[in-house]
């Protein structure tokens, strides 16, 4: 592996990114990270094939490979950090495959983290056409749903997970992403969790990273089974973790208004494809989510009954 040069101002940067069948666009938006950060790959297991592929671009590149059963972003996210912290990062970063980093932004990036220690801080994410992708967003506990940007006052925010950076130490405070929930709502539940511990979020806005949202999928814009199964199941596991039974009561008299936007969002062309291709993955994933609420809530009143 290569030897990693100390950044000046204490700064010690490293970068975990989850693979999934996507080592092309690991080498294509990272093969410029120098030697200036610690990168640890985490192959979540997608075939033989690409784990060969994986292992031996980091070999390549001189990056720390990690082959992982697929156990999922957030977990898979967990595991690269682990290994960055026993490195002697101070500073971790997390990268999606599909966005582009160079050294000078994640540097700059960890910078602004150490600046910051008690600070979840993200670049400002743009599409590959210059347009507005991961902004400060807004977790509507009173609406039970996300948006991702706007003027909520009093509101909890969020930042995405496609491309974060934190200090070590509040990383492991805060017990990393929580287990889980496979894909999507991560960065959700750990955005709420740092600033219910007395943390903040920073939209470095001057640190400017492009994003192709879709690259992991091919580039196709409509959106998969499992990101409406996921985003609709774990608006709910978020709620059951986090939220009092009275805002749960309110997340989950909302699922049927997130369930028609969860179809929205799923980018199908026509009525019949909705129907058929939206429609049984936001259902499924909207009756995983409320079995998962209810079941921390039997577990909360049970809990409290052996007191």
């Amino acid at each position: 592996m290569a030897d990693r040069r100390e950044v000046p101002g204490e700064l010690r940067a490293g970068v975990a990114i989850v693979n999934y069948g996507s080592h092309a666009l690991v080498e294509q938006n990272h093969a410029h990270l120098g030697s200036d950060v610690h990168v640890v790959v985490v192959d979540n297991y997608s075939g033989a094939s690409e784990r060969a592929a994986c292992a031996d671009l980091c070999v390549r590149r001189g990056w720390e490979f990690v082959p992982n059963e697929n156990t999922g972003f957030g977990e898979g996210v967990n595991l690269g950090m682990s290994r960055l912290i026993a490195a002697g990062c101070n500073v971790l970063v997390t990268a999606n495959p599909d966005l582009q980093l160079s050294t000078e932004q994640l540097c700059a990036l960890a910078g602004r983290a150490l600046a910051n220690p008690a600070a979840l801080v993200a670049p400002q994410i743009v599409t590959p056409l210059g347009r507005p992708w991961g902004r400060l967003g807004v977790i509507s506990i009173g609406e039970g749903r996300l948006y991702t940007h706007g003027d909520h006052p009093g509101s909890p925010r969020w930042l995405s997970g496609a491309c974060l950076a934190i200090c070590a130490s509040f990383w492991q405070q805060l017990g990393g992403f929580a287990p889980g929930y496979f894909m999507y709502w991560e960065d959700v539940d750990l955005s709420f969790r740092a600033q219910k511990a007395g943390g903040s979020l920073v939209l470095a806005e001057d640190i400017r990273v492009v994003h192709d949202a879709g690259g992991t999928q091919g580039g196709s814009t409509a959106k998969s089974w499992l990101f409406t199964f996921y985003t609709c199941r774990n608006r709910l596991v978020f709620a059951a973790r986090n939220l009092t039974g009275r805002q749960q009561l309110v997340w989950v008299l909302t699922s049927g208004a997130e369930l028609r936007r969860a179809i929205g969002r799923a980018n199908m062309p026509d009525l019949g494809s909705r129907l058929t291709r939206a429609l049984p993955p936001a259902l499924l994933g909207t009756v995983a989510g409320l079995s998962r609420l209810l079941a921390a809530r039997v577990q909360a009143v049970l809990g409290r009954g052996r007191r």
